[in-house]
């Protein structure tokens, strides 16, 4: 099946997305809404867009002010902010009511979708969302802060493949010991080519999603406000694993799944059976 790509424009301006099965729009499902993780694009769901729609209209928007979609007007958004841009993006296609699947920051939005604007919202996929404490968000926070390199010299272009590299081998990624050592593969030269270059494109502009998230959902308070079927997952190995049965006792209308075994964080191709069963179900 063939990924398209396409524009939307809200008011905020234009909203990139990739889309797979407009065919199929109007077959009795859902449309499903996917969003990523930061500071990637929504080129990483390629595969579980490509999946999901061979039975359904899928599509896969850039998060503002990542991707090609515009970047935010605001000088410090919080996660409403791209819930409402979402919706508008909704409102912009047509779609009534969509199935969301988010991953990381993709699942802040995604959540902040459901809470506020549970009309719009069938299905809920919550892919790699954890309680991580409040000391590690203000670190975290702080350090997406910091104002990239940026000179003659092209500091800027060996910092962001840096920063995208050692997200896949430490987290935080900025403490790089043995300590904060993952338990997963770096990407391969291709795919870290293309983060690197979706990281620079939004070189003042990527950390605006990634610290609302971050600063989302303290002590997994908003969890109890889900009003939808929702599908708690995470890969083996993924950040936020540890929490998952945590946090499936704190949302009502919870079902708890695992990726299939060996999956590395990330790899939702492996996963989209899965995902594609859950959506479908009664």
């Amino acid at each position: 099946m063939t990924i398209k790509r396409r524009f939307a424009r809200i008011d905020l301006g234009q909203v990139h997305y990739y889309t797979a099965g407009e065919a199929l729009a109007g077959n009795g499902k859902n449309p499903a809404v996917l969003m990523h993780a930061s500071p990637f694009a929504a080129r990483t769901l390629n595969p579980l867009t490509e999946a999901l729609g061979r039975g359904r209209w899928t599509l896969a928007p850039d998060n503002l002010g990542q991707g090609d979609s515009c970047a935010p007007d605001a000088d410090d958004p919080d996660i409403s902010y791209f819930g409402d841009a979402m919706v508008r993006l909704l409102d912009a296609l047509g779609i009534d009511k969509a199935d969301l699947y988010g991953t990381h920051t993709g699942a802040h939005t995604a959540m902040d979708m459901a809470i506020r604007h549970p009309d719009r919202v069938g299905k809920l996929i919550l892919d790699g969302i954890g309680l991580p404490p409040r000391a590690l968000k203000d670190d975290y926070i702080a350090h997406l802060r910091e104002t990239p390199p940026y000179d003659y010299t092209g500091s800027q272009y060996l910092w962001a493949f840096n920063v995208i590299k050692d997200m896949f081998i430490w987290f935080p990624y900025y403490r790089r010991d043995a300590e904060h050592r993952r338990d997963r593969d770096v990407p391969d030269a291709d795919d870290l080519h293309d983060r690197t270059l979706d990281l620079l494109k939004n070189l003042f502009s990527y950390h605006k999603a990634y610290i609302a998230a971050f600063d989302n959902n303290e002590d997994g308070k908003r969890f109890p406000d889900i009003p939808v079927p929702t599908l708690l997952t995470a890969a083996g190995g993924d950040i936020s694993g540890g929490a998952m049965a945590e946090v499936a006792k704190m949302i009502p209308n919870c079902t708890q799944k695992n990726y299939p075994a060996g999956v590395q964080p990330g790899d939702v191709g492996p996963a989209a059976a899965m995902f594609v069963e859950w959506l479908d179900a009664a």
